[in-house]
């Protein structure tokens, strides 16, 4: 979260506002701080010493997520910067001042204040905090301009920040790889900029192709915490509850709840466009869906056809889907389902006709119900058909792409020719031959109801086959390891270092005792356990190389994550332990997968303004998230940890112990000092 803080400086009047800022703005915004949301920012006081008002102090002032204005005296900076907030941002700017005798502005005199006390500012501290966060959950406009103008329209942040280039490659290249753990570090990187959010809208967006929903969700929740209406991100939201709930049947009324409430946040905005009120109610029809499927998935064969069509959602969601099709013409997706759900619920009253008539108060009333069914589908089936059509005569339409305009196309050659199973699988062949896995599955999950309800049939099931051949050539990341185990440890003592700080000695009693430790450790993790094991360490000489080892012996998997490249990080982590674990070390390289984080030791251009940031603090964090990555719930953090000998910079064994335990994992601490005994 970006906080940017608008306040004279030096003694002003007799204030002290370094001070104020010191002893309790700085401390009340830490009480803010988590690890999933750091607090980032600044104030225009380099800028003022400079002598004038640049292009970058305008962005922070408005692209910050929070503001905090102190207006204890007149001053004129203050004033300006505070105006250009409130023109140009909506919400989220807190003001403050001291218990003096001031006047205060004419137009500042309706506004509250939070009130302390400039002789001790420290004693407010957890007021201003409670205050603070009070003022991000609201989402009321505390702007006096857009409270008196409801329906002034902010710029978006998008036109007021830029991503830089190099970010934005280093996340394709992530999708690319198929990193997820590449992609929740940087989301966690991302959160300390001024770009954050648009960021990280990149980052969800591209780990909802890699359908690594678990990081999907945590992205678009931390982007929803900022903007509690942002329209995008509630979107995806609902898209991600949705999909999670399918993968995670015990929860699936708690997460289709989920994704209800975001979706009615969307619909709540009175500004929304057509096209997104369409995806919008397409996505609460969707979730009707997963509710209809949960009514009859466990029925009898028998009786699944006519609990279907006993189930009062068949026909709310197909409301949903004409609501939708009917706001945005053009839009393939709802009405292409809408009518597949009418084809559906036509077959199955023609199956079950007592069933149908039985819905209605008398069989007079059903009769009509069923014809006017009818002409609604021919008449869908005449528009779906026109607009497919259109397409085609007059390419491609203005703004973005449909992107389930070709797989439209399959659904309703489908369903206009269901009996010709060869050419269902070929518009199907055509429209997915470039799709990803998360496409795929969407799709297959549409087929699977037509084909346990006996519907559009053989068709539905010849284009079954072919998307189950498609997904087995698609990369996905398969079943999640059932253990993951991520090791941190100290290196072997470099030659020279001071005895009074050893760690682990460069002999072979140190070594053989640190070898025993993880070796046991190792074993209790795998003792009694069903399932596969996922083991993540660095490569570094002494505990890391180690690790892999027993591991190894043990029949387990590790992967090694090497912060530079194999000959780099040699040099940097490995050559001072000497020549035999140099050895150890290729060999390791040889046998055990291993990934590189950068190509060199200093940081990505994008990251070298993040003080005191270096690489080997990015690559604890680097191998923590691609342990989180995995999808399991089950991690282990085994450290072999000399608590009494302080770490020699950032990126240590105490870091990444912090890190670990802040996110729930499992600690086992091996006491280093061990090493150290006679």
């Amino acid at each position: 979260m970006r906080v940017f803080v608008i306040r004279p400086f030096g003694v002003k009047e007799g204030i002290d506002f370094d001070a104020v800022d010191a002893q309790l703005i700085a401390p009340a915004l830490r009480k803010l701080e988590t690890a999933e949301h750091p607090i980032s920012g600044g104030t225009t006081g380099l800028i003022s010493s400079q002598g004038n008002i640049r292009e970058d102090m305008f962005r922070m002032i408005v692209a910050s997520d929070l503001v905090i204005a102190d207006v204890s005296i007149h001053n004129a900076n203050a004033f300006y910067e505070l105006g250009i907030r409130h023109a140009l941002r909506p919400g989220h700017t807190f003001l403050l001042r001291s218990r003096t005798e001031h006047d205060w502005p004419f137009d500042l005199q309706t506004d509250r204040y939070f009130l302390y006390d400039a002789a001790d500012p420290a004693a407010s501290v957890d007021k201003l905090a409670a205050a603070l966060r009070s003022t991000l959950a609201s989402v009321d406009a505390d702007s006096p301009v857009f409270a008196l103008l409801p329906k002034l329209v902010p710029h978006g942040r998008g036109e007021l920040v830029t991503v830089p280039f190099d970010f934005c490659e280093d996340v394709q290249g992530a999708l690319n790889a198929g990193a997820r753990g590449d992609l929740r570090l940087l989301a966690h990187e991302a959160s300390t900029f001024e770009w954050d959010q648009e960021g990280l809208r990149l980052i969800g967006n591209a780990q909802l192709r890699l359908r690594a929903f678990a990081g999907a969700r945590e992205t678009f929740e931390v982007l929803r915490d900022t903007a509690p209406r942002d329209v995008q991100a509630n979107l995806k939201l609902g898209t991600i509850y949705q999909r999670l709930a399918l993968a995670e049947p015990a929860r699936r009324d708690e997460l289709l709840t989920r994704s209800d409430q975001a979706i009615e946040r969307v619909l709540g905005d009175a500004a929304l466009g057509n096209g997104e009120r369409a995806e919008a109610y397409a996505l609460q029809a969707s979730n009707e869906k997963s509710r209809w499927i949960a009514d009859f998935a466990d029925q009898a064969a028998a009786d699944v056809a006519t609990t279907a069509l006993r189930s009062p959602r068949l026909e709310k969601m197909l409301r949903l889907y004409l609501k939708a099709a009917n706001l945005d013409l053009n839009a393939h997706y709802p009405a292409a389902n809408a009518l597949g759900l009418l084809k559906t619920q036509l077959a199955l009253a023609a199956r079950a006709p007592d069933v149908w008539s039985a819905l209605f108060p008398d069989d007079e009333t059903a009769a009509t119900a069923l014809r006017k069914r009818e002409q609604l589908a021919q008449r869908l089936t005449a528009s779906l058909c026109l607009a497919l059509q259109l397409d085609d005569v007059m390419g491609p339409r203005e703004g973005p792409p449909d992107a389930w305009a070709a797989s439209s196309r399959a659904d309703f050659q489908l369903m206009t020719g269901p009996d010709k199973p060869p050419r269902v699988e070929a518009e199907y062949r055509k429209a997915l031959v470039d799709a990803d896995r998360f496409t795929l599955e969407a799709t297959r999950r549409t087929l699977a109801i037509y084909r346990q309800l006996g519907v559009l049939e053989p068709g539905a099931s010849a284009a079954i086959a072919l998307v189950d051949a498609l997904i087995g050539t698609r990369d996905g990341a398969g079943e999640p390891p059932a253990r993951v185990v991520l090791f941190t440890g100290h290196r072997v003592d470099a030659p020279g270092r001071p005895q009074d700080k050893a760690r682990f000695p460069a002999t072979a009693e140190a070594e053989a005792r640190a070898r025993a430790l993880i070796r046991q450790a190792v074993e209790r993790e795998l003792e009694g356990h069903q399932g596969s094991f996922l083991g993540i360490a660095g490569g570094a000489c002494g505990g890391d190389i180690l690790f892999h080892e027993a591991c190894a012996e043990l029949g387990a998997k590790t992967v090694v994550h090497l912060a530079l490249p194999q000959d780099r990080f040699e040099v940097a982590s490995v050559q001072d332990g000497g020549p035999a674990w140099v050895d150890r070390y290729r060999t390791l390289l040889q046998h055990a997968p291993s990934r590189v984080l950068q190509p060199a030791e200093e940081l990505p251009r994008w990251l070298v303004d993040r003080p005191g940031y270096n690489v080997w603090e990015r690559s604890n964090l680097w191998m923590m998230f691609s342990a989180l990555a995995t999808g399991t719930r089950d991690l282990t953090l085994i450290a072999l940890f000399n608590r009494d000998r302080e770490a020699d910079g950032p990126g240590g064994t105490r870091h990444l112990v912090a890190e670990a335990a802040r996110r729930g994992f499992k600690p086992v601490v091996l006491d280093a000092r061990e090493l150290l005994q006679p």
